[in-house]
C-alpha cells in the first residue's frame, strides 16, 4: 500500500473508532471553559457561621432546585477509612433504586440534608451535602449526596469541586420521565472543574445526583454551570467523513496507474 493510500485507511479507521465511541457513551468530558449558560455560584447561600450553616429542606436558586435524592432513589450507606486514624467515614450513596418519572426531589431528614460554607476565598460559598451520622460522632458536613433539578433541560452541565482528597465521585445524570442517561465515574477527586455534555448534543438532562466517598472532609460544590457546549463533531459527522475517505480510498484503488 503506497504512503497516501495507508494515510488515509488509517484517519478513516480513527474517525470510524471515535465515531463509534461517541455514539455509545451518552455523556462526554468537556472542558469546562467550553460551557456557555447559567452559573449558579452559590453566592445567595444564607452562611452565618464559620463552620458552615445547615440547609433545610428543598432549596432553590434561580433556575434550579436542591435537595437530597430524587423520589424513588434508595438512601444507602456507604463506609470508607478515614486517613491516618482508625475510624471510617460514612457517606450517603444513591446507588439502588431509580427516580420516578417527574424527577421530584427529596429532603434529606432534618440535620442531614444540606449544607453551606464559606470558604472565606475569591470563590466564596459553596454547596455540600451532609451525610449520615457515623458511631463516633465525626463531622458529617461533606458527606452527603446532593441533587439537582432543572426547570428546563440542559444538555451539558459543570461544577468545581472543592476539598477532595481523592477519594471516589459518581455523577448520575436523568431525563425528565426518571430515565438514567449515564452515571459517571469521577474518582480519584481532584480541588478542580468538571464539565459534562451529552454526545447528541440533546437537552434532556432535567436532573443530576452526586454522591461520593472522599473521606476526612468530604466535597462541597461551586460554581455549577448548565446549559449548553460550543459546537463539537457529533458522531454522525465522523462517521459521515470516515466514509468519504473510505470512498475516496475505493476511487484511488479503481483508478488506473498513470505510466
Amino acid at each position: 500500500m503506497n504512503p497516501t493510500k495507508k494515510t488515509i485507511s488509517l484517519l478513516a479507521a480513527g474517525l470510524l473508532a471515535q465515531g463509534a465511541a461517541l455514539a455509545i457513551a451518552p455523556v462526554q468530558g468537556v472542558a469546562y471553559a467550553s460551557l456557555s449558560g447559567t452559573l449558579q455560584d452559590f453566592e445567595s447561600l444564607a452562611v452565618s457561621d464559620p463552620a458552615g450553616n445547615l440547609l433545610e429542606g428543598i432549596v432553590s436558586l434561580g433556575g434550579v432546585q436542591f435537595g437530597e435524592r430524587f423520589d424513588g432513589q434508595e438512601l444507602g450507606v456507604t463506609k470508607a477509612p478515614r486517613p491516618g486514624v482508625i475510624a471510617q467515614d460514612w457517606f450517603d450513596d444513591l446507588t439502588y433504586g431509580a427516580p420516578l418519572a417527574g424527577l421530584s426531589l427529596l429532603a434529606g431528614a432534618a440535620g442531614s440534608n444540606l449544607g453551606g460554607y464559606d470558604y472565606g476565598d475569591a470563590n466564596g460559598k459553596a454547596l455540600t451535602g451532609i451525610g449520615p451520622q457515623n458511631s463516633d460522632g465525626g463531622d458529617v458536613f461533606g458527606l452527603g449526596a446532593i441533587s439537582a433539578r432543572f426547570a428546563v433541560g440542559q444538555s451539558a452541565l459543570g461544577f468545581q469541586v472543592r476539598d477532595a482528597d481523592g477519594g471516589a465521585g459518581f455523577l448520575s445524570v436523568y431525563r425528565l420521565d426518571g430515565s438514567l442517561i449515564q452515571t459517571l465515574t469521577l474518582g480519584p477527586l481532584q480541588n478542580s472543574f468538571y464539565a459534562f455534555a451529552r454526545s447528541d448534543g440533546m437537552a434532556d438532562i432535567a436532573g443530576f445526583s452526586l454522591y461520593q466517598s472522599d473521606s476526612y472532609y468530604g466535597i462541597a460544590i461551586d460554581n455549577l454551570i448548565y446549559g449548553g457546549i460550543s459546537a463539537v463533531p457529533e458522531p454522525g459527522s465522523s462517521l459521515l467523513l470516515a466514509a468519504g475517505l473510505i470512498a475516496l480510498l475505493g476511487a484511488r484503488r479503481r483508478c488506473p496507474a498513470q505510466a
